[in-house]
């Protein structure tokens, strides 16, 4: 396996690509607009931020692609590829929502929200696909934040970060019933090439932290596992769920764990919480420490500090969040016996998807041979669906000229 066949496609690509088949599909030949909105991992802080932790986040070179037409009239017309390489098309009005989690919920959803915020009078004929949906990566919130900005640019509104969660967050708890943080927009919001994002999800704030001068010593490698990730099928609300009761009976006045105020959260206290309560309130807080961690670990290039706290982070998420799902387990169990492997945990929720690691630039090619030789030896069957490739940094959802395919970022009122 060489270098150049485990890099993703280049953006430039994947547009051009996109957009050619957005004109076959639609017929349209008219001036396109195109989204092109990120996904993301975070290297540090799982399953903390609806407790009111703050999240260590990056952006990377997998993505949503939205090629758009604003509508003479508010209705809109959906062409999605976003699920096992099915087609759907669905045309609608704001308000006409379905009751399920699939794709076409969430462009009612995002369309409903949107004309409830902000004036609306065009719609989109929109032609959406993705390049790794359903791996764990925020999906579903890069594809949220995509319709969002095609409704603000197609209407001429300018939509700031904080806007853009605030209305993705609507999306996801009040239309689709998922009890999860903002964490996932956020880190699509704010992301910036070159950084990870320290993300504040009680004030919607981000600091930046640029990668040190010695980043060009690793990368971050990632493994599709080749199972999907679908959090509203998950026991997601049921931790969410359980982590609240941990907060509550910590502190009768705290509405999460991040509530509960320093002098009551000894580990005293929390060994005297019911088993389950006390698992999950034990990874949130020791969570929120690597996190912080972590951050200091990153400014200065300790990888083998940064990578143990992630390995820290993946055995909490498996022992006291329980939130590892069989295949991404062995991923971890195998990648932590490879040389030149610092550190590596599951991203999204653990269900399903990816697991990143941070490694050795020299080993990377031996790493990536290795890890899918053992993965697919233990699990044959996925063949063809697991596979590898390095995590390149990107830079936050934005509009892509269709003629020069240089990108320019979209209005976020900073």
């Amino acid at each position: 396996m060489s270098h150049r066949s485990l890099s993703a496609p280049s953006i430039d690509t994947l547009t051009v690509e996109a957009l050619a088949q957005a004109r076959q599909l639609t017929g349209i030949e008219g001036d396109a607009r195109i989204v092109v909105s990120p996904y993301r991992f975070n290297p540090l802080g799982a399953h903390i931020d609806h407790q009111g932790g703050a999240v260590l986040a990056r952006c990377l070179n997998q993505y949503t692609i939205l090629v758009f037409w604003p509508s003479a009239d508010r209705s809109s017309t959906v062409h999605a590829c976003l699920q096992q390489g099915v087609w759907q098309d669905s045309q609608f009005e704001p308000e006409e929502l379905v009751e399920d989690h699939g794709w076409d919920a969430m462009a009612r959803a995002s369309v409903t929200a949107f004309a409830n915020h902000s004036p609306m009078s065009h719609g989109i004929t929109a032609v959406v696909t993705g390049t790794l949906v359903s791996g764990g990566l925020s999906s579903s919130a890069s594809v949220i934040l995509a319709y969002l900005s095609a409704l603000a640019e197609a209407n001429d509104v300018c939509l700031s970060p904080v806007e853009l969660v605030e209305l993705a967050r609507q999306v996801e708890n009040d239309y689709r019933g998922l009890n999860n943080g903002i964490q996932d927009q956020m880190s699509i919001a704010f992301g910036e090439r070159d950084h990870l994002s320290i993300l504040n999800v009680e004030e919607v704030s981000a600091e930046l932290v640029a990668d040190p001068d010695s980043i060009s010593q690793v990368c971050f490698l990632m493994c599709y596992s080749g199972i999907s990730r679908d959090l509203a099928g998950s026991p997601f609300n049921t931790r969410v769920a359980q982590c609240l009761e941990a907060a509550r009976l910590l502190s009768s006045d705290a509405a999460s764990l991040g509530e509960v105020p320093l002098a009551l959260r000894t580990k005293d206290a929390i060994e005297q919480l019911p088993s389950i309560q006390a698992r999950r309130a034990r990874h949130v807080y020791s969570e929120m420490q690597r996190v912080r961690d972590g951050a200091l670990a990153w400014k200065s290039g300790d990888w083998q500090a940064f990578g143990q706290m992630m390995n820290m982070s993946c055995q909490s998420s498996i022992n006291d969040y329980e939130s590892g799902s069989e295949w991404l387990i062995a991923l971890h169990e195998i990648a932590s016996q490879l040389e030149g492997v610092y550190g590596n945990r599951f991203s999204g929720g653990g269900y399903g998807g990816c697991l990143f690691m941070l490694v050795d630039v020299e080993a990377v090619e031996q790493i990536a041979d290795t890890l899918l030789e053992r993965y697919l030896a233990r699990y044959p069957e996925l063949q063809g669906e697991a596979r590898i490739m390095i995590a390149e940094s990107e830079s936050t959802v934005r509009i892509v000229s269709p003629d020069s395919l240089n990108s320019t970022s979209v209005s976020h009122g900073q």
